[in-house]
């Protein structure tokens, strides 16, 4: 799910450059580890573009406790719950020309300020909406780091900081409903226990 919810925004994204510059233009936005930019045979596919790089997985922890059955006619189903994610996205201009990158960033800020919501239905042009989940919701939040995060960041991304935009991606949900155990419906109820009568 996580594949196909970065698909959804980058075509998005590129939807709406597309219309920014007035069409023509390939896409500009692509997916890729900003980590790897100072290896020549992976940088060259990033050169010139916004770059989409995913930095972290974290577990929505209010989710948690959700369902962990499911019935069918007479028989109940259980299974581990549905594991809601966050995810960190950072949107990198990977641009020569300084202008270029802000303009991009910029184009960003833009589209997600217009739209934070996705789902399939309201993202037109999403190849195989059939196949997605009904509960498939991504909202999209802008992140405001400090300086000591931004630093933190790029250290562990491996150095030159680049113009960039980090998003929260809330609620990915990752649901596989294999059946642990079955078993029928509790139908009736019996209680055993002493005569209390005085």
């Amino acid at each position: 799910m996580v594949v196909q919810a970065l698909s959804l925004l980058l075509a998005q994204l590129n939807q709406y450059i597309r219309q920014s510059d007035g069409g023509g233009v390939s896409n500009i936005a692509v997916w890729g580890n900003v980590a790897q930019l100072d290896r020549p045979e992976i940088s060259t596919d990033l050169d010139s573009h916004l770059v989409l790089t995913l930095v972290n997985l974290e577990e929505e922890q209010t989710l948690k406790n959700g369902n962990t059955f499911t019935r069918d006619g007479a028989s109940v189903n259980y299974h581990n719950p549905s594991l809601h994610l966050n995810l960190l996205l950072l949107f990198t201009a990977n641009y020569r020309n300084y202008e270029t990158a802000l303009k991009r960033l910029s184009q960003v800020i833009s589209f997600f300020q217009g739209k934070r919501h996705f789902t399939p239905n309201n993202s037109p042009g999403v190849s195989g909406a059939a196949a997605w989940p009904d509960e498939f919701s991504l909202a999209l939040d802008l992140l405001s780091l400090s300086f000591e995060e931004i630093n933190h960041l790029w250290g562990s991304l491996g150095g030159r900081q680049l113009p960039f935009i980090a998003y929260r991606g809330r609620l990915v949900t990752v649901s596989d409903k294999r059946v642990l155990e079955g078993g029928g419906r509790i139908r009736e109820v019996s209680v055993i226990g002493k005569d209390r009568s005085v």
